[in-house]
């Protein structure tokens, strides 16, 4: 493989190896040791990428509620804002009647 900086090498993908005695392995097979420390390894491969993919899973969780947490918020401040401005409006309009004498009119 060639780059800007020159020539690399390039590494051979990893090779998963049948453990003897398993359906699909030949009797043959001389490359990988024998016993349970093939299934050691191969269990912890597959529990490494398992935990890769639920660690990518949760980050992605934990993006998404952050997002939500901050359009709540912004709601929650747009809503006060509108709270704020009722109570203004209230208090404008309860000021007008009492100055105008119209104080039979029922606030609900």
């Amino acid at each position: 493989m060639r780059s800007r900086r020159g020539t690399r090498s390039a590494a051979a993908p990893p090779t998963l190896l049948l453990i003897p005695g398993t359906p699909g392995a030949t009797s043959g097979t001389t490359a990988a040791p024998a016993g349970t420390e093939n299934v050691g390894v191969y269990s912890a491969i597959a529990v490494s990428a398992r935990v890769d993919i639920v660690r990518k899973q949760v980050t992605e969780m934990a993006k998404d509620v952050r997002a939500i947490d901050r359009r709540l918020s912004e709601l929650e401040d747009s809503l006060s804002e509108i709270k704020d401005e009722l109570a203004f409006m209230r208090r404008g309009i309860t000021a007008l009647v009492r100055n105008a004498g119209l104080l039979d009119i029922e606030f609900k």
